[in-house]
């Protein structure tokens, strides 16, 4: 049984970078039910930087998306624009499209399995 545990489980790296390494780096792993939500179940934060990595271990396989904002003032708060647009450099796996509302967790999703996932993600 605990071997079945430990084989369902992997890891993620999450490489980021931005040209503006002001204020705070969010990183967050997030299921379909938590996706475009403050309650994702994985979440890092680090002062940002040019470029930093951030591993997530022990994330159960299955479909992820991985959710980063940048917070400049670095005061934990998310600005929003008219109709909850998010006014804080924002960047979501796979790039989703945007266009006409938020973006699909099916569009953001990747498969985390036993040999994990690795992203490069850029954030203005």
């Amino acid at each position: 049984m605990l071997l079945s545990l430990i084989a369902a489980l992997g890891s993620v790296s999450v490489t980021v970078s931005t040209p503006n390494p002001e204020g705070d780096m969010y990183v967050s792993i997030c299921s379909e039910d938590t996706f475009l939500s403050g309650a994702c179940e994985h979440g890092l934060r680090r002062a940002a930087t040019a470029e930093d990595v951030f591993v997530f271990d022990d994330v159960p396989a299955g479909q992820w998306a991985v959710q980063v904002w940048r917070d400049p003032e670095g005061d934990g708060e998310m600005r929003t624009m008219a109709f909850g647009i998010p006014a804080e450099p924002v960047v979501i796996s796979n790039d989703p499209p945007m266009n006409f509302g938020p973006p699909r967790f099916r569009d953001a999703a990747v498969t985390v399995g036993e040999a994990g996932v690795e992203l490069e993600l850029s954030i203005r």
